[in-house]
Order: C-alpha cells, then sequence, then structure tokens
C-alpha cells in the first residue's frame, strides 16, 4: 500500500481551511496560519509534498513566503498552488513568477481542486522516485569507481614489484659475485689481500645502499598523499624513470626526454606519477603485444604540460572512442589503467586526451589549474 503524501495549507482564515482539510482527507494535512509557522514546518519537515497557499494572507505575502522558499536548497523543490479569490492575470503572473506551479481561483470547484492537487502530486512523487534513483545510481558508480580504483592500485603495485625485481636483479648477481670471490680468498689463506678484500666490503656496502634507496623511491612512489602542491613535471618524471629503467633496459625499450618547463604545476604529485607510470607501462605492454621493432617512448614536457608518445603503431579505430571508457564487459587492464587515469586528471583540474601521432599514440595531460 502506497504511503499517504503530505500537504502543507497555508492559510489564515478559518472557512478556507475547513472547507480544504474536508476535501483533502485523503491526504496527510499539516496547517500553517502564518509566514513563520509555514517557513519552520517546510524546513523541519522533509516529507512534505505540496504546498497549498493563500496569496492574501491578512499579516504575510504569499508572494514573498513563495520567493524565501524557492532561494533555499531544502525547499525550493517543493511545488506551491496558489490560491486566490482573484482571477486577475497580473495576479496570475505574479504567481508563476514568483515560482509557483499552479493558481486556483477561489471559491473554487471541489473536483477541479482534487484534480490539480493530485497532478501536482504524482508529479512530486515521479520527481522523488527519480531523484532517488540517481542518487542510487551515484552510489553504485561510487562503489564501482572505488572498486576499480583498488583493482588499478593492485595492478600498479604488481608492476612495481615487477620494477624492483629488474632493478634488484644486477645488484644482486654483483653481490653474489662478490661473496663467491670472497669466500674463495678466506678458503685461500696464502692468496688472501686484505685491501681487496675491504674494497670488496665497500663495493658491497654501495650495493646495498643502492637497493636501499630504490625501496625508498618505490615506497614514496606508492605512498597515498591527499596533498595538492606546487611541483616540477620533469622532476617528477624522471623519478618515474628511475623506477621503470630495469624493466625498459630489459626490453631494449629507449626512453627520450626533452622540458622546456620554466612554471611549476599545482596539483597531486603522486597522482600525477601513477598515471605517467600507467601510460608508460601500457606502451610497454603493446610493444610486447605487437613485436615493436627498436620500441621508443618520446616525452615532451612543457609548463603544466606532458605529451607521451611512442612508436606502437597507434591506437586501434574501433578502440579510440572508448580509451578512457571501461565496463563490466572489459576485463583489459590497459583500459582500466587509462580510466583510472582519466579520473585522477580530472580530479586534478587538467585533462587527458589521446591521439595517433606519425608511428604511435600520443597522450597529453595538461593541468588547467593556475599556481596557488
Amino acid at each position: 500500500m502506497a504511503e499517504r503524501q503530505t500537504i502543507l495549507i497555508v492559510d489564515d482564515i478559518e472557512q478556507n481551511l475547513d472547507t480544504l482539510t474536508n476535501l483533502l482527507d485523503a491526504y496527510n494535512l499539516l496547517i500553517a496560519s502564518n509566514e513563520e509557522n509555514a517557513i519552520d514546518m517546510l524546513f523541519d519537515n522533509r516529507d512534505i509534498d505540496l504546498v497549498l497557499l493563500n496569496i492574501r494572507m491578512l499579516k504575510s505575502d504569499g508572494y514573498e513566503i513563495c520567493k524565501t522558499l524557492k532561494k533555499s536548497p531544502k525547499t525550493y523543490h517543493i511545488p506551491i498552488i496558489f490560491l486566490n479569490s482573484s482571477s486577475d492575470q497580473e495576479c496570475i503572473k505574479k504567481g508563476f513568477d514568483a515560482g509557483g506551479v499552479d493558481y486556483i481561483s477561489q471559491p473554487f470547484h471541489p473536483d477541479e481542486l482534487l484534480s490539480r492537487v493530485s497532478t501536482h502530486l504524482r508529479l512530486r512523487a515521479y520527481e522523488k522516485n527519480l531523484e532517488h534513483k540517481v542518487q542510487e545510481e551515484i552510489k553504485q558508480n561510487k562503489k564501482k569507481e572505488q572498486m576499480m580504483y583498488q583493482q588499478s592500485k593492485q595492478a600498479a603495485l604488481g608492476e612495481l614489484l615487477m620494477h624492483i625485481s629488474y632493478q634488484w636483479k644486477q645488484p644482486l648477481a654483483s653481490l653474489l659475485s662478490i661473496n663467491n670471490k670472497n669466500r674463495q680468498r678466506i678458503l685461500s689463506l696464502d692468496s688472501f689481500d686484505t685491501e681487496e678484500f675491504l674494497k670488496s666490503l665497500k663495493k658491497s656496502e654501495d650495493i646495498v645502499e643502492f637497493m636501499a634507496e630504490t625501496i625508498d623511491t618505490f615506497q614514496d612512489f606508492y605512498k597515498p598523499s591527499l596533498d595538492n602542491k606546487n611541483f616540477s613535471l620533469t622532476d617528477t618524471i624522471l623519478e618515474i624513470l628511475t623506477i621503470v629503467e630495469g624493466t625498459f633496459y630489459f626490453d631494449d625499450i629507449k626512453i627520450y626526454i626533452i622540458s622546456h618547463e620554466k612554471e611549476r604545476s599545482f596539483g597531486n604529485q603522486n597522482e600525477f606519477s601513477q598515471v605517467v607510470f600507467t601510460i608508460l607501462n601500457n606502451a610497454r605492454e603493446i610493444f610486447k603485444l605487437r613485436d615493436t621493432i627498436k620500441p621508443e617512448i618520446h616525452i615532451a614536457i612543457e609548463d603544466k604540460r606532458v605529451t607521451i608518445r611512442d612508436n606502437s603503431g597507434g591506437i586501434k579505430e574501433e578502440n579510440f572512442d572508448n580509451i578512457f571508457n571501461y565496463n563490466d564487459g572489459i576485463s583489459d587492464e590497459l583500459y582500466l589503467g587509462l580510466y583510472m587515469s582519466k579520473i585522477l586528471v580530472e580530479k586534478n583540474g587538467g585533462v587527458i586526451t589521446a591521439a595517433n601521432s606519425k608511428d604511435g599514440a600520443s597522450f597529453t595531460i595538461e593541468f588547467l589549474t593556475w599556481i596557488e
């Protein structure tokens, strides 16, 4: 059974109130005899679906009451029907200009009043249902984005671990070689050279220090940050390249960078790093999928703008329109990463665009927010 809708009657004439309460007894009714009571009820009660307002109240101007209600985000959406003993066209126009949805002249015909009230209540019920659906959809989309963001972070963590393994591969091999040589020296005491042994220990210390520094770099990259600040696009990208250099070197991918940056950009540096990291890793994956010969990435940096271009052959025609979109039917992490990149860039007041260049794909990140 549907819930009864609520009508607020604002009138200070007892005869009008008696007539209206008798006609509208199928609804929940609230009565206000002056402007203050009406406004208090409307601000305190979120369930009011319709207001019947007598324009010619003795102590209040109904037009001003309506204007006050339409200015407040709490009450602007509630439909207001004006009741008035005059059918003057100027009064009717003034009522609609004030924000009313309908105008009924008194004495009114009961059937006409009931019909108009019923129509506006149905419209209000439809509107409330639509508002509810919109809010539910927003909640669902937020949950979906949060889940996808977590998936994106997990994918990024997997990428970072892979890069750590490549960064440490050579240093670990060097440590193993040093330890084997030292073991041989110790076992052959007659050929033991103290000076050489100390040099090898120093080299081991340097390698361990390098590995510790790479851990700090990865930790800083993955550490969540909510702070927006002025930062250098060039310095940030150079830090990212120190992370990916091991894997890109292993895959024989050349990276060229040119910077004409003079002004710092404003935004979340960590989130910008995630976006660049995603684009670089996507390019590496595409190079592998397409067996690109002599893969290259070119990074051009200007004030508040970064362009990353590769020679992978470009974005396929059928994928171009949806390059930054994502839906449940797509499991490709390349799309997930670009979708989350778009969210992060726009969150920082910027735009990210994709295009096909001569030899491959080109992504441009541009900050629109000026330095604070």
